[in-house]
C-alpha cells in the first residue's frame, strides 16, 4: 500500500470508497425493458410450474399419510378425489 493511503481517515476512506463505488456502477451494464419483461415472465412460469409440481406430490404423500395412519390404504390416497 502506498503510504498515502496508509494515513487517510475514516472520511477520506469513504469517500474513496464512494468513488469506487460510482465508477463500478458506470460499468454496469443493465437489461434493457424487454429482456426484464422476458425474464420476469420466465421466472413466474417457473414457479407456477414448481408450485403445481409440489402441490400434486403433496396431494399424494398426504393421502399416503393418511392411509398409513388410518389403515384405509386405497381410501386415503383417494380421499381428495371424492
Amino acid at each position: 500500500m502506498p503510504e498515502a493511503t496508509k494515513k487517510q481517515n475514516i472520511f477520506q476512506k469513504m469517500v474513496q470508497y464512494f468513488k469506487e463505488v460510482k465508477a463500478e456502477l458506470k460499468k454496469v451494464v443493465w437489461p434493457t425493458v424487454p429482456q426484464t419483461i422476458n425474464n420476469t415472465i420466465i421466472v413466474i412460469t417457473c414457479i407456477i410450474i414448481v408450485g403445481v409440481i409440489l402441490f400434486i406430490l403433496d396431494s399424494i404423500f398426504a393421502g399416503i399419510m393418511s392411509s398409513v395412519i388410518t389403515g384405509d390404504f386405497f381410501g386415503g390416497i383417494f380421499s381428495w378425489y371424492n
